[in-house]
């Protein structure tokens, strides 16, 4: 794996010859400076001018290019056959699989992030505003180190911050209770915003920074209780019903109509019907 201060190093004191282009596996680029940096020197000394500076020049600017590249470009130019993992430090060969079993290196086994670094993970996701990417990598880290007051304050922030009530004062109550006294961040730390706002966090301090318990529903009463049997009527029925004129009597219907049929043949005229009528409505039945 090629190393960007070697090449640099190589180009400002050997770079007239092309010997950093040789270093980076680039032959055909090193033969040319070198052919390119003997020719210099034979015309400067033919010519009496100052040819030889050129390639002296263009060694210069590769150092200085080399030197000032990101390790990340350097890599994915020169290290193409090789992975570097920046974020764990480690260095995989691209084409370690495609060794005969005898040659191929030993697997090292794989690491996993420390608690620092997922720390440091959560916190730039959090800064960034990423919080759904900081919430798990503060998950991580709390599962790596389950007693981390920090942690468990951080995700009671990150979940203020996604407005998910529940995890937020879940993680908050497990903070307090494992010793966080920091409570003015609790009451002024704008992270937590969210959760000042919601009615419950009044509820929530005045309980000693815990979740109150749920509180069971009342017992429902029998409202059947309070009705009337279904075979005694109320009393505004009762008053309705005395009120209102009982239907006539069959046999009386049956006169009525005989009456209707003497007024249709003109044996009783309309008064003589109506005053007939009256008498057998008043009738007592």
């Amino acid at each position: 794996m090629k190393n960007k201060y070697i090449a640099g190093i190589l180009a400002f004191f050997f770079g007239f010859f092309g010997v950093h282009r040789f270093y980076l596996g680039q032959r055909l680029l090193g033969v040319l400076y070198f052919i390119m940096g003997i020719a210099s020197i034979g015309l400067s000394a033919a010519a009496e001018a100052p040819v030889a500076a050129i390639p002296a020049i263009l060694a210069f600017v590769d150092a200085v290019v080399f030197l000032s590249m990101p390790r990340q470009d350097f890599d994915r130019r020169y290290n193409k056959d090789y992975y570097y993992d920046y974020e764990y430090g480690a260095t995989y060969d691209r084409e370690r699989e495609a060794y005969p079993a005898s040659h191929r290196p030993r697997r090292q086994p794989s690491r996993q992030p420390s608690f620092k670094a997922l720390k440091r993970s959560g916190i730039r996701h959090f800064r960034r505003h990423r919080y759904e990417r900081a919430a798990e990598d503060f998950e991580q880290a709390l599962s790596v180190q389950p007693d981390s007051i920090p942690m468990l304050y951080n995700l009671a922030a990150t979940y203020s911050m996604l407005e998910d009530e529940e995890r937020a004062f879940y993680y908050l109550e497990e903070a307090v209770e494992r010793g966080f006294d920091q409570y003015d961040k609790i009451h002024n730390h704008k992270a937590l915003a969210y959760l000042r706002s919601l009615p419950s966090f009044d509820a929530f301090v005045e309980n000693g920074y815990r979740r109150p318990a749920p509180s069971l529903p009342p017992a429902e009463t029998d409202a059947l209780e309070e009705l009337p049997p279904l075979d005694t009527p109320s009393q505004e029925e009762a008053d309705d019903a005395e009120s209102k004129p009982s239907p006539p009597h069959p046999d009386l219907l049956e006169q009525i109509v005989e009456l209707g049929k003497l007024r249709d043949r003109g044996v009783l005229t309309d008064e003589e019907f109506a005053e007939q009528k009256r008498k057998i409505l008043e009738r007592p039945t």
